[in-house]
């Protein structure tokens, strides 16, 4: 399906030209964060956690969700929004071959990483996030590292994913595990 614009038309010159706008300021300064695949003391290996940079204004704020400006990224080719329910729980999954990017700003969420791959220098480790509006973050959770993700906010909340894979439909790159089992050392709170 298509979707056309709702009004269309065309109108007589208003005598207003782009040279009537004013070019943004320059923006502060923000330290940059390592996600740059610099270790992070506490983090799972391979794990990178980078406070989102928000500019912020009277009219509500614009986060920067996935930016080259500290070194390369690999290519975004695939890009999709889940919306999650008040108290929805998300878990367990892992996959083996693409990387996640999740870009968290709204809501407030509780995501939880643990690290099961053989030979790991973290292997049995256990990450717990909590990030949304409070704490905008953009987590990158490498292959085999399984992850979860409850939405402990009281209101419908979405969070931003760009693997770095193409998803397949008819080979999806997902292995699960069901929400509760015993071997998975964490629970969310019932909250």
């Amino acid at each position: 399906m298509i979707v056309n614009p709702t009004i269309t038309r065309d109108i007589a010159g208003s005598g207003l030209a782009l040279d009537d706008f004013a070019t943004d300021k320059a923006y502060p300064q923000i330290a940059a964060a390592a996600a740059d695949g610099a270790a992070q003391p506490g983090l799972i290996d391979g794990v990178t956690a980078t406070t989102l940079v928000t500019n912020s204004d009277e009219r509500g704020a614009l986060y920067e969700l996935l930016t080259t400006r500290g070194g390369l990224a690999e290519p975004i080719v695939h890009v999709y929004q889940v919306v999650a329910e008040p108290g929805s729980i998300r878990a367990w999954v892992y996959h083996s071959r693409q990387c996640d990017r999740l870009a968290y700003t709204a809501g407030e969420f509780e995501v939880v990483l643990y690290d099961l791959r053989r030979g790991s220098p973290t292997m049995n480790r256990l990450n717990v996030f909590r990030v949304g509006e409070g704490n905008p973050c953009l987590l990158c959770i490498p292959p085999f590292v399984i992850h979860g993700v409850k939405n402990c906010g009281t209101k419908r909340s979405a969070f931003v994913n760009f693997p770095t894979r193409v998803f397949d439909r008819s080979r999806p790159d997902k292995a699960r595990l069901v929400y509760g089992d015993p071997r998975i050392p964490y629970t969310f709170d019932a909250s």
